[in-house]
């Protein structure tokens, strides 16, 4: 089940009557019973795989807490290994497997020998929750937090619907609390949830989806794109994949605002990024924050020297890369991301002079609008990489991009109702982010904090457009049979 079905349109509503008219002490055991569901309508024989990497880490939870009071400091490291390791185990199966066989059987080719490649089944999300539930097992072994007692919570912690197919990446000491506490129905969060919940169908339907289909044409065909169209083209897919994602966040935000639960934020304006460090400060949040906290710091972060620092961010954005997919551009996607920050750090005192010398200020508006513009530039490049299906056809759109050679938009914009939308759609997005017009999302950062005076006035106008825009958007979509699920579905 997709945000972006009927199937979900009604399972949610349901879910969330049903959640406020059960007890409170039981209403865990529904929206574990409705996680389950809304993740088996993708594949049911996966639920075991979920059941199995929940129970795994609730155990390791649970015996690396047991060995941490008793001192044994053996126990505790070996409670969390062999924990972790299952549920890495369980990813590098479903994930990464085929990605090895089919270099394996690269290799062999060249030898003269053929080796067959397994199909295995992708399970939606399995990097989410796998990340979470080690994330969990490795912050009690550390001391960091107590391990949870109660089953059913922390199997809700690890299958939460909203969030469980892509993010935010979630701590246990932040949700579990924010699980287990008695919510009543509340009238700001109803809205500010449906708010949400309108804005993300806003950016994936009338912007993502409708770009979808020149990003697809272009990038099918680049050669027949031309150069400028291929390089409209990346900048077109940067704009696609934000909104994209971030629409799933913010159906995901809001789905859980309703059921009276806060999620993490996930993203912060990252093209308005100064630099790719800022960029990731931004983008991604959450994993952004679980590879800094399980994988940077246990590296030795900063603390160990400039060169050690440069070779652990790398490392740090070659598991980025991998994360998002078993194959060599999402990899190579990840370590350009890191040995470009590297450059940024070792070369931030040499620009910042540079501008000195010239009289002009490192930190003022001029230099700070050229940051952000190359920044920009910068990222919508590297994401050629990402939107690829491989290395061949990436450093062909990128040789397309470079040739400087014309080329024909027949076959690209073939939709231009579409087309239409989506740039009215990104305009508006724009004009609501920057408080132009009069709309603002209704905030509540912790939820219980009813202020009225923190939530601003929401124009009927400006809703009632975006409604009629969602709704003509899905109808094209569906006419066409180009609804598409969210990109990072994949991962």
């Amino acid at each position: 089940m997709s945000f972006n079905s009927v199937g979900f349109l009604i399972f949610l509503p349901v879910t969330v009557i049903i959640h406020y008219l059960l007890p409170h002490k039981v209403r865990w055991v529904w929206l574990l019973l409705a996680s389950y569901f809304f993740y088996m309508t993708w594949r049911p024989e996966m639920a075991l795989l979920i059941f199995s990497v929940t129970l795994v880490s609730y155990l390791g939870g649970l015996a690396a807490e047991h060995f941490r009071k008793k001192n044994n400091r053996a126990g505790t490291v070996l409670s969390g290994v062999i924990s972790c390791g299952l549920s890495i185990g369980a990813l590098i199966f479903f994930k990464y497997f085929g990605f090895l066989m089919e270099n394996v059987a690269g290799l062999a080719a060249l030898g003269g020998k053929t080796i067959s490649v397994p199909d295995i089944v992708l399970p939606v999300g399995i990097s989410f929750y796998t990340f979470q539930a080690i994330g969990y097992v490795i912050d009690v072994a550390k001391g960091k937090s107590g391990a949870e007692h109660h089953f059913g919570y922390y199997a809700l912690f690890v299958s939460f619907f909203p969030q469980l197919v892509a993010g935010p990446i979630e701590k246990a000491t932040d949700l579990i609390p924010r699980i287990k506490a008695e919510k009543k129905l509340n009238r700001q969060n109803v809205v500010s949830g449906l708010m949400k919940i309108l804005l993300g169908f806003f950016k994936k339907i009338a912007v993502a989806d409708m770009l979808a289909g020149p990003v697809n044409a272009i990038f099918a065909d680049p050669e027949k794109a031309g150069s400028g169209l291929t390089a409209l083209g990346a900048a077109m897919f940067a704009v696609q994949i934000f909104c994209d994602f971030s629409g799933y966040t913010d159906i995901a935000k809001g789905a859980a605002e309703l059921l009276g639960i806060e999620l993490s934020k996930n993203f912060d304006k990252p093209y308005s990024a100064r630099s790719l460090n800022d960029f990731w400060r931004r983008w991604h949040i959450s994993l952004s924050g679980w590879l800094r906290d399980y994988v940077y710091i246990p590296l030795g972060g900063n603390r160990k020297g400039e060169v050690r620092t440069c070779i652990n961010l790398i490392i740090v954005f070659f598991v980025s890369g991998l994360w998002h997919g078993a194959a060599w551009h999402f990899i190579i996607w990840g370590l350009l991301h890191g040995v470009l920050i590297v450059f940024e750090r070792l070369t931030r005192k040499l620009r910042d002079g540079l501008w000195t010398r010239i009289h002009v200020s490192p930190d003022g508006r001029f230099v700070l609008t050229l940051r952000r513009i190359v920044t920009f530039i910068v990222v919508c490049f590297l994401w050629i990489f990402f939107r690829a299906e491989n290395m061949s056809e990436a450093f062909k759109v990128i040789g397309t991009v470079f040739s400087f050679k014309g080329g024909s938009a027949a076959g690209i914009f073939t939709d231009t109702a579409s087309i239409f939308i989506a740039i009215l759609s990104a305009v508006l997005l724009v004009l609501i982010d920057s408080g132009r017009i009069g709309y603002s999302l209704p905030v509540s950062e912790g939820l219980g904090q009813t202020n009225a005076s923190r939530v601003k006035h929401v124009s009927p106008g400006v809703i009632i457009l975006m409604i009629w825009t969602v709704a003509l958007a899905w109808l094209l979509l569906s006419s066409s049979a180009a609804t598409s699920a969210f990109i990072y579905f994949q991962f």
